[in-house]
């Protein structure tokens, strides 16, 4: 795993779930995908619809889901986005929006690798 990738990672967290749960750590991880990408799209239309609450509900959500596996920017990028929802601030949210997306396919490319090592 090189540099970029440790940094997007908590390794230590990783670690101490791949020891909690064994071979179950891979679908908690696959879960994890699958439902961030249904989640992504109810963001997607929150932000069209300039639904507020669904927001700020969906991505604190998701924070927490990044977050337990260790993909500290990507909860960062939802934090962001679950802070715009709470102050229902919508200007400009197209970018954060296609940024979060953007960490989200880097941590699963991060985690996947991490995966391919366990």
């Amino acid at each position: 795993m090189d540099d970029a990738d440790m940094n997007a990672l908590d390794l230590s967290l990783l670690d101490e779930l791949r020891e909690f749960m064994d071979a179950d750590v891979h679908i908690l991880i696959s879960e994890f995908e699958e439902d961030t990408r249904e989640r992504l799209v109810q963001v997607a239309q929150a932000i069209e619809d300039r639904d507020a609450e669904t927001l700020r509900q969906t991505a604190h959500s998701l924070k927490g889901g990044a977050a337990t596996l260790g993909a500290v920017g990507l909860s960062q990028q939802f934090r962001g986005l679950e802070l715009r929802g709470r102050d229902a601030s919508f200007s400009g949210i197209e970018q954060d929006f296609g940024n979060t997306q953007r960490s989200f396919e880097e941590a699963m490319v991060s985690l996947n690798k991490w995966l391919g090592q366990v």
